[in-house]
């Protein structure tokens, strides 16, 4: 389904009608290593060749390099899951990283094969550690990539890479593994009560912000919006949290990965920057059923402009803001 505007015409990111669907796959390489530098993950096979199918970026100057530190070597099973050591952010972790997971459980491997190890880009956060939780991995059976950046197992288990090629990120399979997991009944109604009205805040982040934020607020607020910032909340709590929604206000952001337990029906209102528009939660909400609406905003210039090219600051338009609710029905 198309994205609604209230713009003369819909934006090209949001016209596709067809995305690719790349295979999914797991890949068992014995007396295999696992590399990880900066943008890059490679796998390796006992002859020294790399595994092209679960590559990211440049693994050719990985295995040639001159520079990697010694091999961390485990005599035993171990899941390698990292993209790369740079990604320090929620959607990524969700659905590059973490629903890889569901791989391995889809291909039986983790009923049949004692894993030992699990290899993550990292655990630092909040986030990847109550996901793991949800799990149940012990801490003592996971290792950090960015800790140990070689590795070499007696087996290594690597699930197939999301959105390999351009292909379509997120899918559906992905979206029902992170809804069994978070949206359980003794987690659904943790929050005193449903918030139907939400309006998702970037203050607590550096980059791509609402400018004029308090004059939003103050407009939403009398519409029956309350103001939610979404690292303030465990992902449970998010989970319930969206689930209770009819619509959701926010400017592009790594935390709307959670539009993935909204109920189908929900109405998502996308804020963007001229300087970056981003498709993914258009596509995931076709995936989920959810009715995505944009609004373009004026270009804003900044520091943040240069800063960071994906993150621009926003100043957002009260009447169209106005004119777009109107054409939500709100």
């Amino acid at each position: 389904m198309p994205s609604q505007t209230i713009e003369p015409q819909i934006y090209p990111s949001f016209q596709e009608k067809k995305e690719k669907l790349a295979a999914a796959f797991v890949a068992i390489v014995s007396e295999g290593k696992g590399c990880v530098d900066l943008g890059t993950t490679v796998v390796i096979t006992s002859d020294n060749k790399v595994v092209t199918d679960i590559a990211t970026s440049c693994a050719e100057i990985i295995i040639s390099s001159s520079q990697l530190p010694p091999v961390y070597e485990i005599n035993g099973t171990v899941a390698f899951l990292p993209v790369n050591l740079g990604i320090n952010n929620y959607f990524h972790w969700m659905f590059d990283v973490f629903v890889r997971i569901d791989l391995l459980r889809r291909s039986n491997l983790m009923s049949t094969i004692d894993i030992d190890k699990f290899v993550f880009t990292h655990c630092s956060k909040k986030f990847p550690k109550e996901s793991i939780e949800v799990l149940e991995i012990s801490p003592e059976n996971v290792i950090e990539a960015r800790l140990f950046p070689k590795i070499k197992a007696r087996e290594l288990i690597v699930p197939s890479l999301m959105g390999k090629q351009g292909s379509l990120r997120v899918t559906k399979w992905n979206c029902r593994f992170l809804r069994s997991l978070f949206l359980k009944p003794e987690n659904i109604g943790k929050l005193t009560r449903k918030q139907e009205r939400i309006y998702i805040s970037r203050k607590l982040t550096p980059y791509r912000r609402i400018i004029n934020e308090e004059e939003v607020v103050n407009l939403l607020e009398k519409l029956g919006f309350i103001t939610v910032t979404l690292e303030s909340i465990s992902v449970a709590e998010q989970a319930s949290l969206m689930s209770g929604a009819k619509i959701i206000i926010y400017p592009h952001t790594a935390g709307l990965a959670n539009l993935v337990f909204c109920n189908p029906g929900t109405k998502i209102i996308e804020i963007f920057s001229p300087k970056f528009i981003n498709s993914i939660y258009w596509q995931l909400s076709n995936i989920c059923r959810l009715s995505h609406y944009h609004l373009m905003c004026e270009d804003y210039e900044d520091d943040n402009s240069i800063k960071y090219p994906w993150g621009p600051d926003i100043i957002v338009n009260l009447e169209r803001l106005l004119k777009i609710l109107k054409l939500a029905g709100v």
